[in-house]
Protein backbone atom coordinates (compact mmCIF):
# COMPACT_ATOMS: atom_id res chain seq x y z
CA UNK A 1 0.00 0.00 0.00
CA UNK A 2 1.39 3.50 -0.67
CA UNK A 3 2.85 4.99 2.34
CA UNK A 4 3.82 9.26 2.87
CA UNK A 5 6.77 10.69 4.42
CA UNK A 6 6.72 13.51 7.22
CA UNK A 7 9.68 14.91 8.10
CA UNK A 8 11.99 18.33 8.14
CA UNK A 9 15.21 18.15 10.44
CA UNK A 10 18.28 16.00 9.73
CA UNK A 11 16.61 12.61 11.61
CA UNK A 12 13.70 13.03 9.41
CA UNK A 13 16.25 13.52 6.09
CA UNK A 14 18.04 10.20 8.02
CA UNK A 15 14.53 8.10 8.07
CA UNK A 16 13.75 8.94 4.42
CA UNK A 17 17.04 7.68 3.63
CA UNK A 18 16.49 4.37 4.90
CA UNK A 19 13.48 4.14 3.71
CA UNK A 20 14.34 4.62 -0.18
CA UNK A 21 17.67 2.52 0.77
CA UNK A 22 16.86 0.14 3.23
CA UNK A 23 17.68 0.00 7.10
CA UNK A 24 21.43 -1.31 6.31
CA UNK A 25 20.41 -4.75 7.30
CA UNK A 26 20.35 -6.52 3.97
CA UNK A 27 16.68 -5.57 3.54
CA UNK A 28 15.83 -3.28 0.13
CA UNK A 29 14.50 0.63 0.38
CA UNK A 30 10.49 0.53 0.11
CA UNK A 31 9.21 1.09 -3.36
CA UNK A 32 5.59 2.37 -2.01
CA UNK A 33 7.02 5.58 -0.94
CA UNK A 34 4.91 8.07 -3.13
CA UNK A 35 5.28 11.28 -1.77
CA UNK A 36 7.11 13.44 1.17
CA UNK A 37 5.52 16.22 2.85
CA UNK A 38 8.38 18.73 4.79
CA UNK A 39 8.25 22.59 6.10
CA UNK A 40 8.89 25.58 3.51
CA UNK A 41 12.02 26.76 2.34
CA UNK A 42 13.08 29.34 5.37
CA UNK A 43 15.32 32.41 5.36
CA UNK A 44 18.36 31.23 6.59
CA UNK A 45 22.14 32.45 7.10
CA UNK A 46 23.82 36.44 7.47
CA UNK A 47 22.19 36.92 4.11
CA UNK A 48 18.37 35.30 4.70
CA UNK A 49 18.40 33.38 1.12
CA UNK A 50 16.04 30.78 1.03
CA UNK A 51 16.89 27.58 2.21
CA UNK A 52 15.17 23.91 2.02
CA UNK A 53 15.70 21.61 5.43
CA UNK A 54 17.25 18.68 5.01
CA UNK A 55 14.61 16.24 4.35
CA UNK A 56 13.41 18.52 1.16
CA UNK A 57 16.71 18.41 0.11
CA UNK A 58 17.15 14.83 -0.16
CA UNK A 59 13.50 14.22 -1.63
CA UNK A 60 14.33 16.79 -4.60
CA UNK A 61 18.13 14.89 -4.71
CA UNK A 62 16.19 11.17 -5.32
CA UNK A 63 13.35 12.56 -7.75
CA UNK A 64 10.87 12.08 -4.65
CA UNK A 65 7.60 13.81 -5.47
CA UNK A 66 7.52 16.68 -2.64
CA UNK A 67 4.80 19.17 -0.82
CA UNK A 68 6.41 21.79 1.21
CA UNK A 69 2.96 22.95 3.18
CA UNK A 70 2.34 25.43 6.24
CA UNK A 71 -0.05 22.86 7.24
CA UNK A 72 -0.10 19.41 6.34
CA UNK A 73 -4.01 18.98 7.30
CA UNK A 74 -4.84 21.33 4.43
CA UNK A 75 -8.01 20.28 2.14
CA UNK A 76 -6.16 20.26 -1.46
CA UNK A 77 -3.35 17.87 0.76
CA UNK A 78 -5.85 15.78 1.91
CA UNK A 79 -7.57 15.10 -1.23
CA UNK A 80 -4.25 14.39 -2.45
CA UNK A 81 -3.32 11.53 -0.27
CA UNK A 82 -6.37 9.80 -1.25
CA UNK A 83 -5.89 10.64 -4.92
CA UNK A 84 -2.39 8.18 -4.32
CA UNK A 85 -3.60 6.08 -2.14
CA UNK A 86 -1.68 6.54 1.20
CA UNK A 87 -3.05 5.19 3.98
CA UNK A 88 0.11 5.40 5.80
CA UNK A 89 2.59 8.14 7.12
CA UNK A 90 6.06 7.74 8.63
CA UNK A 91 6.58 10.93 10.17
CA UNK A 92 10.20 11.80 11.68
CA UNK A 93 11.16 15.11 13.41
CA UNK A 94 8.75 17.19 11.17
CA UNK A 95 8.09 19.58 13.11
CA UNK A 96 4.41 20.69 12.68
CA UNK A 97 1.47 19.72 14.85
CA UNK A 98 -0.28 16.77 13.01
CA UNK A 99 -3.82 17.40 13.16
CA UNK A 100 -7.53 15.76 12.45
CA UNK A 101 -8.76 14.14 10.16
CA UNK A 102 -4.93 13.05 9.65
CA UNK A 103 -5.20 11.10 12.51
CA UNK A 104 -8.00 9.35 12.33
CA UNK A 105 -8.02 8.56 8.41
CA UNK A 106 -4.11 7.50 8.38
CA UNK A 107 -1.91 5.53 10.03
CA UNK A 108 0.16 8.21 11.39
CA UNK A 109 3.47 6.28 12.85
CA UNK A 110 5.81 8.63 14.25
CA UNK A 111 9.37 7.79 15.22
CA UNK A 112 10.60 9.32 18.16
CA UNK A 113 14.23 9.57 19.76
CA UNK A 114 13.65 8.64 23.17
CA UNK A 115 12.15 5.94 25.64
CA UNK A 116 9.01 7.11 25.96
CA UNK A 117 6.92 8.71 28.33
CA UNK A 118 10.58 10.30 29.07
CA UNK A 119 11.26 13.27 27.01
CA UNK A 120 8.42 13.81 25.33
CA UNK A 121 8.53 17.11 22.71
CA UNK A 122 11.14 18.67 20.65
CA UNK A 123 14.76 18.20 21.86
CA UNK A 124 14.58 14.17 23.22
CA UNK A 125 18.37 13.78 22.40
CA UNK A 126 19.93 16.89 23.16
CA UNK A 127 17.56 16.75 26.61
CA UNK A 128 18.80 13.25 27.84
CA UNK A 129 22.31 13.71 27.55
CA UNK A 130 22.21 17.04 29.20
CA UNK A 131 20.35 15.10 32.27
CA UNK A 132 23.11 12.82 32.18
CA UNK A 133 21.40 9.64 30.83
CA UNK A 134 23.00 6.64 29.94
CA UNK A 135 20.52 5.40 28.12
CA UNK A 136 17.68 5.87 25.47
CA UNK A 137 16.06 4.69 22.47
CA UNK A 138 13.90 5.16 19.58
CA UNK A 139 10.13 4.10 19.42
CA UNK A 140 7.34 3.86 16.67
CA UNK A 141 4.56 5.14 18.45
CA UNK A 142 1.01 5.52 16.88
CA UNK A 143 0.00 9.48 16.76
CA UNK A 144 -2.92 10.62 18.40
CA UNK A 145 -4.13 14.31 19.30
CA UNK A 146 -1.72 14.50 22.47
CA UNK A 147 2.58 15.24 22.11
CA UNK A 148 3.61 11.99 21.64
CA UNK A 149 1.13 10.08 23.90
CA UNK A 150 0.66 7.75 21.55
CA UNK A 151 0.56 3.96 21.75
CA UNK A 152 4.05 1.96 21.10
CA UNK A 153 4.36 -0.36 18.86
CA UNK A 154 8.13 -1.26 18.83
CA UNK A 155 11.55 0.23 20.58
CA UNK A 156 14.81 0.23 20.65
CA UNK A 157 17.70 1.37 23.27
CA UNK A 158 20.70 2.45 22.69
CA UNK A 159 23.78 3.40 24.98
CA UNK A 160 24.75 6.74 25.96
CA UNK A 161 28.67 6.91 26.72
CA UNK A 162 30.45 9.12 28.68
CA UNK A 163 32.38 10.59 25.76
CA UNK A 164 29.51 10.61 23.27
CA UNK A 165 27.64 14.00 21.39
CA UNK A 166 24.45 14.44 20.33
CA UNK A 167 26.32 13.50 16.64
CA UNK A 168 27.22 9.99 17.78
CA UNK A 169 23.69 9.52 19.67
CA UNK A 170 21.84 10.51 16.79
CA UNK A 171 23.59 8.64 14.34
CA UNK A 172 22.82 5.45 17.11
CA UNK A 173 19.53 6.10 16.94
CA UNK A 174 19.46 6.42 13.51
CA UNK A 175 20.34 2.91 12.69
CA UNK A 176 18.21 1.28 15.25
CA UNK A 177 15.45 3.69 14.14
CA UNK A 178 15.61 2.78 10.42
CA UNK A 179 15.37 -0.92 11.15
CA UNK A 180 12.73 -1.24 13.66
CA UNK A 181 10.67 1.23 11.27
CA UNK A 182 11.01 -1.25 8.46
CA UNK A 183 9.88 -4.03 11.48
CA UNK A 184 6.80 -1.82 11.72
CA UNK A 185 5.95 -1.45 8.18
CA UNK A 186 6.22 -5.03 7.32
CA UNK A 187 3.88 -5.75 10.21
CA UNK A 188 1.11 -3.55 8.99
CA UNK A 189 1.66 -4.81 5.90
CA UNK A 190 0.62 -8.18 6.79
CA UNK A 191 -1.97 -6.67 9.09
CA UNK A 192 0.00 -7.91 12.66
CA UNK A 193 0.98 -4.39 13.94
CA UNK A 194 -0.09 -3.86 17.68
CA UNK A 195 0.59 -1.27 20.17
CA UNK A 196 0.55 -1.25 23.84
CA UNK A 197 -0.39 2.35 25.64
CA UNK A 198 2.56 4.50 27.42
CA UNK A 199 3.14 3.73 31.23
CA UNK A 200 0.63 6.05 32.59
CA UNK A 201 3.95 6.92 34.85
CA UNK A 202 7.45 9.21 34.47
CA UNK A 203 6.31 11.62 31.92
CA UNK A 204 9.04 14.00 30.83
CA UNK A 205 9.20 17.14 28.76
CA UNK A 206 11.79 17.66 26.17
CA UNK A 207 11.91 21.80 25.53
CA UNK A 208 13.13 23.26 22.03
CA UNK A 209 16.59 24.15 22.76
CA UNK A 210 17.13 27.77 23.27
CA UNK A 211 19.65 30.58 22.90
CA UNK A 212 20.11 30.17 26.93
CA UNK A 213 20.72 26.46 27.13
CA UNK A 214 23.80 27.34 25.00
CA UNK A 215 25.45 29.61 27.36
CA UNK A 216 27.67 27.35 30.08
CA UNK A 217 27.87 29.11 33.53
CA UNK A 218 30.87 28.20 35.61
CA UNK A 219 28.96 28.31 38.88
CA UNK A 220 27.38 24.79 38.12
CA UNK A 221 29.31 21.78 37.94
CA UNK A 222 31.94 20.60 35.95
CA UNK A 223 30.31 17.04 34.68
CA UNK A 224 27.17 19.74 34.23
CA UNK A 225 29.38 21.51 31.95
CA UNK A 226 31.00 18.53 30.29
CA UNK A 227 27.02 17.25 29.58
CA UNK A 228 26.11 20.54 28.19
CA UNK A 229 29.11 20.86 25.89
CA UNK A 230 28.29 17.22 24.30
CA UNK A 231 24.78 17.87 23.94
CA UNK A 232 24.64 20.84 21.62
CA UNK A 233 27.38 19.09 19.33
CA UNK A 234 28.39 19.42 16.70
CA UNK A 235 24.97 21.04 15.79
CA UNK A 236 23.84 24.00 17.48
CA UNK A 237 26.86 24.19 19.63
CA UNK A 238 28.01 25.94 23.68
CA UNK A 239 29.14 28.71 24.25
CA UNK A 240 31.27 30.60 27.60
CA UNK A 241 32.80 33.96 28.10
CA UNK A 242 36.33 33.55 28.36
CA UNK A 243 38.41 36.87 29.08
CA UNK A 244 35.99 39.14 27.38
CA UNK A 245 35.64 36.96 24.47
CA UNK A 246 32.46 35.07 23.51
CA UNK A 247 33.87 31.25 22.54
CA UNK A 248 32.05 29.00 20.81
CA UNK A 249 32.81 25.66 22.72
CA UNK A 250 32.31 22.40 20.85
CA UNK A 251 34.43 19.89 22.77
CA UNK A 252 35.54 18.81 26.60
CA UNK A 253 36.57 17.06 29.67
CA UNK A 254 36.62 17.47 33.11
CA UNK A 255 39.90 17.07 35.12
CA UNK A 256 40.74 16.76 38.59
CA UNK A 257 40.53 19.73 40.94
CA UNK A 258 43.35 22.04 41.04
CA UNK A 259 44.52 24.81 43.42
CA UNK A 260 44.18 27.58 40.51
CA UNK A 261 41.04 26.94 39.76
CA UNK A 262 39.02 24.51 41.72
CA UNK A 263 36.30 25.55 43.31
CA UNK A 264 36.32 29.16 41.55
CA UNK A 265 33.94 29.41 38.93
CA UNK A 266 35.22 31.10 35.87
CA UNK A 267 39.21 31.30 37.05
CA UNK A 268 41.15 30.66 34.02
CA UNK A 269 44.33 28.59 33.82
CA UNK A 270 46.46 27.85 30.92
CA UNK A 271 49.28 27.24 28.99
CA UNK A 272 50.80 26.90 25.19
CA UNK A 273 48.29 23.46 24.84
CA UNK A 274 45.38 23.61 27.35
CA UNK A 275 42.80 25.84 28.62
CA UNK A 276 41.24 25.35 32.07
CA UNK A 277 37.80 26.50 33.23
CA UNK A 278 37.01 26.81 36.83
CA UNK A 279 33.46 25.21 37.82
CA UNK A 280 31.82 24.95 41.18
CA UNK A 281 33.73 21.47 41.68
CA UNK A 282 36.28 21.13 39.63
CA UNK A 283 37.43 22.35 36.58
CA UNK A 284 36.82 22.06 32.60
CA UNK A 285 39.19 21.06 29.83
CA UNK A 286 38.47 23.17 27.00
CA UNK A 287 39.90 20.74 23.85
CA UNK A 288 37.54 22.39 21.04
CA UNK A 289 36.60 25.69 20.75
CA UNK A 290 35.86 28.39 17.93
CA UNK A 291 36.73 32.12 18.49
CA UNK A 292 34.19 34.80 16.85
CA UNK A 293 34.18 34.85 13.09
CA UNK A 294 36.53 32.20 13.18
CA UNK A 295 36.42 28.43 12.57
CA UNK A 296 36.66 25.72 14.90
CA UNK A 297 39.50 24.71 16.16
CA UNK A 298 42.10 22.71 18.98
CA UNK A 299 42.27 25.14 22.16
CA UNK A 300 45.83 24.81 21.76
CA UNK A 301 46.11 26.90 18.54
CA UNK A 302 43.77 29.22 19.68
CA UNK A 303 46.31 30.01 22.42
CA UNK A 304 49.37 30.23 20.62
CA UNK A 305 48.22 32.49 18.50
CA UNK A 306 46.81 34.80 21.37
CA UNK A 307 48.57 38.39 20.94
CA UNK A 308 48.05 39.05 24.89
CA UNK A 309 48.34 36.58 27.61
CA UNK A 310 44.76 35.71 29.17
CA UNK A 311 44.43 37.10 32.46
CA UNK A 312 44.63 33.52 34.57
CA UNK A 313 45.12 32.28 37.98
CA UNK A 314 48.73 30.72 38.95
CA UNK A 315 49.07 27.43 39.41
CA UNK A 316 51.89 25.26 41.42
CA UNK A 317 52.12 23.02 38.51
CA UNK A 318 49.20 21.82 35.91
CA UNK A 319 46.71 19.89 36.95
CA UNK A 320 46.52 16.00 35.54
CA UNK A 321 43.21 15.09 33.07
CA UNK A 322 41.48 12.51 34.25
Amino acid sequence: MPIGFAGTAPFGAAMLRALLDGPGDGRPGRDDLVLVVSQPDRPKGRGKQLSSPPVAELAKERGVRLVQPERMHEDDLLELYRELGITTFVVAAFGQMVREPLLSDFLMLNVHGSILPEYRGAAPIERAIMDAKTETGVDIMRMEAGLDTGPIAIRARVPIRVEDDAGAVFGKLEAAGARILFDALERADAGTLEFEAQPETGETYAHKITAADRMLDPAREARDLHDQVRALSPHVGAWLNVDGQRLGIWRTQVTDTSEAVAGRPGAIWHDAERLLIGTKDAALDVLELQPPGKRRMAAGDWLRGLRTPLEQATAPEPPAAT
